[in-house]
């Protein structure tokens, strides 16, 4: 019997994973490459005061993670709406909104990073250094927070190559300017911070550029304005909030380890933290790579097609993050060599690796709510993963000195449990309240499948199985009561229009067909991966083609046809009146 097949998930994104990861890691790789320099160019002082910087920089990326994720959660559901038009008035509402954030934040951060600085280093001797990695920070706001736009884009765009390209250029500019900054013209501070901004500028112009030369998200003059801004805001918010409690946490985290630990601990947590960043580009790429697809599936609850996407970040995820942390923890020494750190860091690299390893886990869970509009949720979830679990721990153990490290994992662990007998709290309230039962840790509405109304099943790309796969149209439009000829009219005719797409696309390993009939709807879909390729706009330039015949005859049986392309897939949607 043919089912959903995880063929075209996985393959769609496998294809996006690692530009999607990369991109995560040109966000935060900034921060990792300036501790290093600053490390060894300027000392033990500096590389504390660039730690010491990271609210700031979290700061600005709330609303870089604010209109981003917003906005790409409302196009994405638009998209799997057959709504496109919404999607790009989606895209121009936060583009405009990212200009003028980034102005104010821009003005105010000079005005107040005196008093934010002596914040920051506690009235320290590394108050001065804060300031100039911090002022510079706060200049460079606009392409910090603006870069997030066309990450976020190009990936429903079907462009995920052009953020491997855009990363790659910002990685190497960033390096080239860090050595001559600090090494060739003695910058200090002042010139790491610098080189993260230029690069980042270098990367954001790649960005927009691509976007120009896509599909969906070219300039409009017409749609340049602000709309849809509280929906943006909302949706956005599980990220935005995540990165202020960062910036908070890291606050309460470096006053708590300063003055328990002293100097040498809040060494520690620099390295910790710059080993966090590169893990971050796993516990956050993973989630952010499966999110628009998420986004686009969830308003016609295929349901199949998420569970898949559900397993493969897990998979994808712990492929890479425990060799990671093996290599980490067994060559301590030379992590410690790397930035100059003369202590012992055993210990705190194997509680860094346990709970980023549950960490994983959590940002999947995050992600996932935040794309299914389920916000409040998923920033329950969040604030207890991000800022309370965390934070109390640290209290809690700050007894132990150099031990301190344990609060990692018993955090995670926290936010772990936690959030089961939340989700476990939803399902037994809905059932006392006689709603639809959702299904699992996931809360997915499963009685579309549960009542027969969906018909939900893949094929391979040969004419065998094309066949097959329209005669169990037939079957279902028949059991749904649809008019007999016309089921096997429209069999035929499906059948005519799979031959024309694998005809098309020779390579193509496997469809995804979609048969459904619920309130308000009938009708089918389409999906395959492949170069954009519009059958029914091909039909109407040329109705005499032999080979398009079955697709004009579908369209004059259908109330509608609609076709779009997005995320590198070709999908087709043919309605029915009942």
């Amino acid at each position: 019997m043919m089912t959903r097949n995880d063929i075209f998930v996985r393959r769609a994104y496998k294809k996006a994973l690692f530009p999607v990861m990369f991109s995560v890691l040109g966000g935060t790789i900034n921060t990792l490459i300036d501790s290093a320099f600053v490390s060894q160019s300027e000392g033990a002082d500096a590389l504390a005061a660039v730690n010491l910087c990271m609210p700031i920089y979290l700061a600005l990326c709330v609303a870089g993670a604010l209109f981003a994720n917003g906005a790409a959660t409302i196009a994405a559901n638009e998209i799997g709406l057959n709504n496109i038009d919404g999607a790009k008035n989606a895209y121009f509402s936060a583009l405009k909104l990212y200009i003028v954030t980034g102005i104010v934040l821009t003005v105010l951060g000079c005005l107040i990073m005196h008093p934010v600085s002596d914040l920051l280093s506690q009235g320290t001797h590394l108050s001065g250094l804060v300031y100039d990695y911090g002022l510079i920070t706060c200049i460079g706001a606009i392409p910090t927070i603006i870069i997030y736009q066309p990450i976020s884009f190009l990936q429903l765009d079907g462009k995920s190559e052009s953020i491997s390209r855009m990363m790659t250029v910002m990685l190497i500019v960033d390096i080239l300017l860090d050595y001559l900054f600090l090494f060739v013209f003695g910058f200090g501070v002042k010139g790491a911070a610098a080189a993260s901004i230029i690069a980042t500028s270098v990367a954001c112009v790649m960005g927009f550029i691509s976007l120009q030369r896509g599909y969906l998200f070219r300039f409009e003059r017409r749609r340049f304005k602000i709309s849809r801004t509280k929906e943006i805001i909302k949706l956005g918010s599980m990220l935005a909030a995540g990165n202020l409690l960062d910036a908070v946490k890291m606050i309460m985290l470096n006053a708590v380890i300063l003055s328990t630990i002293g100097a040498h601990g809040v060494a520690i947590w620099a390295v910790l933290n710059s080993l966090s960043e590169i893990s971050i580009t796993v516990t956050t790429g993973v989630p952010q790579t499966a999110a628009p697809m998420i986004g686009v599936y969830f308003p016609s609850r295929e349901n199949a097609a998420i569970r898949s996407l559900m397993k493969l970040q897990l998979r994808w995820g712990l492929s890479i993050l425990v060799p990671f942390f093996v290599v980490v923890t067994v060559g301590h020494g030379a992590v410690e060599a790397l930035f100059a750190v003369n202590y012992n860091m055993l210990f705190s690299l194997i509680c860094l690796s346990i709970s980023t390893i549950i960490d994983l886990v959590l940002s999947m869970w995050v992600r996932f709510f935040s794309s299914t509009r389920k916000v409040l949720l998923s920033n329950m979830i969040n604030v207890i993963r991000k800022f309370l679990g965390p934070v109390i721990f640290v209290y809690v153990f700050s007894g132990l000195n150099d031990n301190i490290w344990i609060f990692l994992p018993v955090g995670s662990l926290f936010t772990m449990i936690t959030g089961v007998m939340i989700l476990l709290m939803i399902r037994v309230s809905r059932k006392n309240k006689n709603k639809p039962v959702l299904s699992g840790l996931l809360l997915l509405d499963d009685s579309y499948e549960r009542e027969n109304k969906i018909l939900d099943f893949s094929i391979k790309a040969d004419a065998a199985e094309v066949c097959d796969g329209a005669e169990r149209i037939r079957e279902f439009c028949v059991l749904n009561e649809m008019d007999k000829k016309l089921s096997m009219r429209l069999s035929l005719s499906i059948e005519e229009l799979l031959m024309v797409l694998i005809n098309r696309f020779p390579e193509t390993e496997s469809i995804d067909l979609r048969a459904f009939v619920t309130l308000g709807e009938t009708g089918l879909q389409i999906r395959m991966i492949g170069e954009m390729f519009d059958p029914f706009t091909e039909a109407e330039k040329d109705e005499n083609a032999d080979e398009l015949m079955g697709i004009i005859m579908m369209k004059k049986m259908a109330a509608a046809t609609n076709y779009y392309y997005a995320l590198g897939m070709n999908t087709l949607h043919i309605f029915f009146e009942r």
